[in-house]
């Protein structure tokens, strides 16, 4: 599927390198656009952005960007007196989107954080927010009198759909590009047992199968994975690790499926 989102971070202390207020706007996990309030701007970062989109669009989105800085600091000070907490460093970490499948279905989320601990939650299906504490129960209780989980589906459903799909077709020779995983597999031999690690490097897009097998079975139990992580060029790292007696080296291979592979590749130490 392909996907929208934006995560925004308010701080009660900001200080040299944290901005009072960031907001980062990702496509597909490619970061596409960035507010922080130092700059006071919304500023492309993904060169398709700039290019298919006026100095208009970026004057509107900082508005909303300029908009929601101040929403974020209002709720600081009021999730403050709601904990009782007289200062000290705060945060609110903002969280939204939407995915479109291939066959059409949609799907959306808009989660809210407080000081990192989940504090409130939309579900579309059900048209409600899960609150997590006492104090989300109030801003639950607000929210749906006021008709925001309505406004919230709208734009989840509609406008957030409309944005990933022109977004989408500016960015679809960078989005469904596909980069082959340069794979190297290595071995650790520490008291008696060999842990044999399975890297991939450089992979586009995101999704990757590392899998273990000896004798040709996969041994997925034994296998300890880590994540799939960015890299700055855009591409993506991700490893697969297993433990074997050191004489059973050579009845194990690494295999690994990639969209830019015809078909998934074995590799022996």
């Amino acid at each position: 599927p392909h996907s929208l989102r934006y995560f925004g971070v308010a701080v009660s202390e900001p200080s040299p390198g944290v901005p009072q207020f960031v907001t980062v706007g990702y496509v597909d996990g490619n970061v596409i656009d960035r507010y922080d309030s130092e700059t006071g701007r919304m500023v492309p970062v993904a060169d398709w952005m700039a290019e298919n989109l006026d100095q208009q669009y970026w004057d509107r989105q900082t508005q909303v960007s300029q908009g929601r800085q101040q929403i974020g600091q209002v709720d600081l000070g009021t999730l403050r007196r709601r904990y009782n907490q007289s200062g000290g460093a705060h945060t609110v970490q903002r969280m939204q989107g939407c995915n479109l499948w291939e066959d059409g279905r949609t799907s959306g989320f808009y989660q809210v954080a407080y000081d990192g601990r989940d504090f409130i939650a939309f579900d579309m299906d059900t048209m409600t927010f899960t609150a997590a504490d006492a104090a989300a129960e109030i801003t639950k209780r607000k929210w749906e009198d006021e008709g925001v989980p309505e406004r919230r589906k709208q734009y989840l459903e509609s406008t957030c759909i409309e944005w990933l799909r022109k977004y989408v077709s500016y960015g679809q020779a960078t989005l469904e590009r596909k980069e082959l995983p340069t794979v190297r597999v290595s071995g650790k031999e520490a008291h008696g047992t060999l842990t044999l690690y399975c890297r991939a490097y450089g992979f586009y897009p995101r999704l990757i199968t590392i899998s273990w097998l000896k004798n040709g079975e996969v041994r997925d139990q034994e296998t300890e994975r880590g994540s799939i992580v960015p890299n700055s060029d855009g591409t993506y790292y991700a490893w697969a690790s297993i433990e074997a007696r050191p004489e059973d080296k050579d009845k194990y291979r690494c295999r690994v499926e990639h969209a830019s592979m015809l078909e998934p590749g074995l590799f022996a130490w």
